[in-house]
């Protein structure tokens, strides 16, 4: 089942279904981020990631339903090819490998396609969940940032964690040698 899924940017004609799923999702995302729950929300959001630094990728099951939403944010090229990632799963699909199988295909846009060569992901110390995710997907912890960032009127502690190029491409080596075995 998690085989058929795949990645695609959000467009204008994901409003409806987009706002349905995070208002299912709300009381699994409050703790850890403000996701859009109104028409205005959604507009601004997608304005903010229709930007040519910014990429909002919505992973979709075989039938086109969203199962989860990855952000890329702050993106920059020069000397420095980074982005932030940010992620949440769609309620109806946590804790069943999905997002873990969608991190693979956004880091496989990351660094293939978009040609990047660092993703960083900040995440709250107590969401054990999302560091298993990035853990289990070749991120490594980078660092400790108290009172990082500003989550629903709360400055709150982050952890950094990030994965390279290199650190991708040897985790999939890897993995696909198994794979063969």
């Amino acid at each position: 089942m998690k085989e058929n899924l795949y990645i695609r940017e959000i467009t204008l004609d994901d409003e409806a279904a987009f706002l349905a799923a995070m208002c299912r999702s709300k009381p699994l995302h409050d703790l850890w981020m403000r996701s859009p729950q109104t028409r205005e929300d959604f507009l601004e959001f997608y304005q903010r990631y229709n930007q040519p630094n910014h990429k909002c990728i919505l992973l979709c099951d075989k039938a086109g339903d969203i199962a989860g939403v990855f952000n890329l944010s702050e993106i920059v090229r020069g000397v420095f090819q980074n982005a932030y990632l940010g992620y949440s799963v769609i309620i109806d699909y946590a804790a069943k490998g999905y997002m873990s199988r969608g991190l693979k295909l956004v880091q496989e846009k990351v660094f293939v396609e978009m040609g990047l060569h660092r993703l960083e992901a900040n995440i709250q110390p107590t969401n054990l969940s999302s560091i298993q995710l990035v853990k289990k997907n070749g991120f490594r912890k980078e660092g400790f940032s108290p009172r990082y960032l500003n989550i629903n009127g709360e400055w709150r502690d982050f952890e950094r964690w990030a994965i390279t190029y290199e650190d991708w491409e040897e985790a999939l080596n890897r993995y696909t040698i198994r794979d063969d075995k």
